[in-house]
């Protein structure tokens, strides 16, 4: 079985893409150590956020 999580990061127009990046890699690098993988990104249309997607699988008892 699977288990979806979904992380949001805020860019905008007045934060600096360093920020912006810098943001996303220590989300995911947060996430790749408690056992999630990344998937898939989306950007909104109105550039306000990036969504992140992440994937586990995760055993049944």
């Amino acid at each position: 079985m699977k288990e979806c999580a979904e992380r949001i990061v805020k860019v905008g127009f007045r934060r600096s893409p360093r920020k912006v990046v810098d943001d996303v890699e220590r989300v995911t690098a947060e996430m790749v150590r408690k056992g999630w993988e990344l998937r898939d990104t989306c950007l909104e249309e109105t550039l306000g956020n990036v969504h992140l997607f992440f994937e586990r699988d995760i055993e049944l008892a």
